[in-house]
């Protein structure tokens, strides 16, 4: 029983390997795209709450950091502000993971791709989707 466990094991790990061998540079060019676009839609979040806080009278960054780090609000205002920055939040994370689903489906065909670029970039063509990130990065904002 136990041979039988480890070989299932050992076919599993070499379908695995394999399927991340499989990626042709263009799928991993649409990977890196992919990755590329929800990165920045997570850097727009802090972007976001950094604006809401500035332009929020009697709120800093230090009551902010204090109150997201647990703090319990001194008042009603610190608690609808936290509700505002929270559900500010969440609608991005969703409409991140909208993206991400909408884009491994579509622009890489599903997701037996979308997991063997995910392999494949961290794995044997690590160099090549450096490479491809470090062309499509934008780093202005």
């Amino acid at each position: 029983m136990k041979k039988v466990i480890v070989s299932s094991f050992a076919l599993l790990l070499l379908v695995n390997v394999s399927k991340a061998q499989d990626v042709t540079e263009e799928q991993l060019w649409k990977y890196a795209l992919m990755t590329e676009v929800i990165d920045q839609m997570k850097a727009d979040i802090s972007r976001a709450v950094n604006d809401l806080i500035q332009a929020q009278e009697g709120m800093d960054g230090a009551r902010y950091k204090e109150l997201a780090g647990g703090a319990e609000p001194a008042n009603d205002f610190e608690a609808k502000f936290m509700e505002t920055i929270d559900k500010v939040k969440n609608d991005r994370i969703e409409a991140i993971k909208s993206v991400n689903s909408d884009l491994a489906t579509k622009m890489l065909g599903g997701a037996d791709v979308y997991k063997s670029a995910k392999a494949a970039a961290s794995g044997d063509m690590k160099d090549k989707y450096e490479e491809f990130k470090n062309q499509i990065s934008y780093s202005g904002m």
